[in-house]
């Protein structure tokens, strides 16, 4: 039978929401489509091909489209709505945010594209190419790195456990129920990185 690209993708997104990153392997995929994995190669090399296939899937869930900012929209709230959208993107899916994580260009082409879109932006926005790039990193970074962590949380059962154990953590616990878990917090760790990057073009800028 021959298999399409498309449906290699999605027997690995299967697996992902199934089984977790560690579960998707070419042999497990090979399986779901009932052949042979070298039927495989002709799409993928390996998994990390499949992985960047993947990234590319998911982020196209939520960019489609990836465009600048619209004329009457600042660069700031622009960047606070890419990196929300990036946000849904990985949480929509088990692990996506290490699947978007550990991607690289060649497959992962919206990946790529928001990357140059960011910067491009912040060029436009009166940032130098070298802060423009640096404040893309340190976004993107701060936003796979939450995104991580929250869909690593601690189980309730965790929390209730150490939720009296005196530390700052059990305070934590007892005021959040948790640590990763709203957009508030999302949003609040975001704008202290963009207030710090206002500082920085305004300081370029006199």
């Amino acid at each position: 039978m021959k298999i399409h690209r498309e449906q290699i993708i999605e027997a690995g997104m299967l697996l992902l929401d199934r089984d977790g990153l560690e579960g998707v392997t070419l042999r497990r995929v090979a399986a779901e489509l009932h052949v042979h994995a070298g039927a495989l190669y002709w799409h993928v090399r390996n998994k990390q091909d499949l992985l960047d296939e993947m990234a590319n899937a998911l982020l196209a869930e939520q960019f489609a489209q990836v465009e600048g900012p619209a004329p009457e929209q600042d660069w700031e709230h622009w960047l606070q709505g890419i990196c929300l959208r990036l946000r849904q993107a990985m949480l929509a899916h088990r692990e996506g945010a290490r699947v978007v994580a550990g991607a690289s260009f060649g497959r992962a082409i919206l990946l790529k594209q928001l990357t140059e879109t960011i910067i491009r932006s912040l060029l436009d926005a009166g940032f130098s190419l070298h802060l423009a790039y640096l404040i893309c990193t340190t976004v993107l970074s701060y936003v796979y790195g939450f995104v991580i962590e929250e869909q690593a949380a601690p189980t309730p059962e965790i929390i209730s456990k150490h939720a009296s154990d005196g530390s700052i953590l059990a305070d934590i616990f007892r005021e959040k129920g948790n640590i990763y878990t709203t957009e508030a917090d999302f949003l609040t760790g975001l704008e202290m990185i963009l207030d710090g990057a206002k500082r920085k073009v305004m300081n370029q800028l006199s």
